[in-house]
């Protein structure tokens, strides 16, 4: 099979039933909620370890590429060899499936996955793992991933999974600039994450939002007990950026942390920003569409934008 050929047959969207479902991580506590999420519809999903494989991802590229491009590709190879270590003969890759989602545009995102199908057909072992792909440009939409019957509600609860995360990290920059005791408020992070994933794994496809809003909400009133009054306001630093590095603490060398240890408070642009800036992009682009194609009347440009 050609390159090309590949990059058709093995990137795309295919059914995640059955299989275990390799994510890169970026921001930690959504990833892992995500991870929940998936769990409570029955699918296998497994977030990789992250920054431990950069020189495998080093080795594999050329260095022009973005930052991130060699940091997912070094955990996703990293992860590959230990389970082959592991498994032995045992190891059977057609089992595995890797997620690496892209947009549209000139950033280069858009062809990480091809990359990676490239440098994953030509290592001994890995070339039977599809990559399952979702783009910005429909916004993200899980045809093919998933029954149709289930994608619209798994959409709603990943979401909020995404938007919880975002709420447990805004906790944790809002409370260590003032914690009481050094390392009371990343522990206490822990703690929420671990519970808050309790919820979404339980509760997340049985729609009870409800409950597990109320239980997010006990989670962060109980850490107001984490500060200590007698602390004064710090400079309040707001970090935007390319939202994987400003996201992955690893990349960005721990910078919330460094400027927390320079007497600042540091609140970052939150994930689910990004997902409402591509859903409000896209419904414009749809609404000029629609109103080209009336203009026109092409009504079968209008059928096909009522069924999208």
């Amino acid at each position: 099979m050609t390159e090309f050929a590949s990059l058709k047959a093995k990137v795309g969207k295919f059914s995640l039933a059955n299989k275990t479902l390799l994510m890169p991580d970026m921001s930690h506590a959504g990833n892992m909620l995500i991870v929940a999420t998936l769990a409570s519809y029955g699918i296998e999903a497994h977030l990789l370890e992250t920054y431990k494989g950069l020189q495998l991802g080093k080795q594999y590229t050329s260095g022009k590429e973005c930052f991130p491009c060699q940091i997912t590709l070094g955990d996703l190879l990293y992860h590959l060899k230990q389970e082959k270590k592991r498994l032995g003969d045992a190891f059977l890759p057609e089992n595995y499936l890797y997620f690496m989602a892209e947009a549209g545009g000139p950033c280069r995102f858009g062809m990480y996955n091809k990359l990676h199908r490239i440098i994953l057909d030509s290592l001994d072992g890995f070339s039977k793992i599809p990559i399952a792909t979702i783009t910005s440009d429909d916004s993200y939409a899980l045809g093919g991933l998933m029954p149709a019957e289930v994608v619209t509600h798994f959409r709603r609860t990943a979401y909020m999974a995404v938007v919880i995360g975002d709420v447990l990290d805004r906790m944790l920059w809002r409370t260590r600039p003032y914690e009481k005791e050094t390392g009371q408020a990343e522990a206490y992070f822990q703690k929420a994450l671990d519970i808050m994933y309790r919820e979404m794994e339980s509760h997340g496809r049985r729609k009870r939002f409800r409950k597990i809003l109320d239980t997010l909400e006990a989670v962060v009133r109980k850490a107001r007990g984490l500060i200590d009054p007698t602390i004064s306001p710090k400079p309040l630093i707001g970090m935007v950026g390319e939202i994987y590095l400003r996201s992955h603490r690893q990349s960005n060398q721990d910078l919330i942390k460094l400027l927390e240890s320079h007497g600042g408070e540091t609140v970052n642009a939150s994930i689910a920003e990004w997902l409402n800036y591509i859903s409000y992009d896209n419904m414009q682009k749809a609404r000029k569409e629609v109103v080209h194609a009336l203009r026109q009347r092409n009504l079968r440009s209008l059928r096909q934008h009522f069924k999208d």
